[in-house]
């Protein structure tokens, strides 16, 4: 297990290491080429893989535009202030990498469910309390990045995933003792990262 988190940390380069995401190439068509603006990537006649946004227009959610892009792999959407991820997500059929790091989520949409090749979701720095229940469908899905949410609880669906979700990162979230333990419970197979707190120290309401 410790081999894996070690490999997905070094792939990923978002959970607080700095190692850069390395090129995944997706086909012999794939040059590469990461596009950093929606405009850019609707105007080339090349098939785009990956979208890289840290500005948006004025708007909580994602321009429409973004879901004409089918062939996307992977997308970033960082620090946008994004406050909603819209339902139409659910049409980029084959994303295996979502990056919504540092916005101001307060959910998922349940549509993140008909994401069947998604492998590794990153909500990190986000307002995020629980995931979907769908969430439960990903059978791709090895890792959840998920630091820094006030996520102190998972759905019951998530079990689901014991066999397949390798890595739950909760760090920066302090977790009680009683609060791992139930997740331990729903993913007894999962490296479960977080925050230990001394109960004595908790000042959060748990009645």
């Amino acid at each position: 297990m410790r081999k894996f988190l070690l490999l997905t940390i070094m792939l990923t380069g978002c959970l607080g290491y700095g190692q850069k995401h390395p090129l995944l190439l997706y086909g012999p068509d794939d040059k590469g080429t990461v596009y950093t603006s929606i405009e850019e990537a609707l105007a080339t006649k090349e098939k785009v893989y990956r979208l890289k946004l840290t500005k948006l227009p004025q708007k909580d959610s994602l321009p429409e535009e973004i879901f004409q892009l089918t062939e996307l792999r992977e997308l970033t959407v960082k620090g946008c202030k994004l406050n909603l991820l819209n339902q139409n997500i659910s049409k980029l059929q084959h994303l295996r990498l979502l990056n919504l790091d540092r916005n101001r989520l307060l959910r998922l949409p349940n549509s993140i469910g008909e994401l069947n090749e998604l492998e590794m979701l990153i909500i990190s720095r986000n307002m995020i309390e629980i995931l979907p229940d769908s969430i439960a469908k990903l059978k791709s899905l090895h890792t959840i990045d998920a630091w820094d949410n006030p996520m102190y609880v998972l759905p019951e669906s998530i079990t689901h995933l014991q066999n397949t979700l390798k890595t739950l990162d909760l760090r920066q979230i302090p977790l009680t003792k009683w609060e791992y333990e139930a997740m331990e419970q729903l993913l007894p197979k999962t490296d479960i990262l977080f925050t230990n707190i001394c109960e004595c120290e908790n000042r959060r309401d748990h009645n």
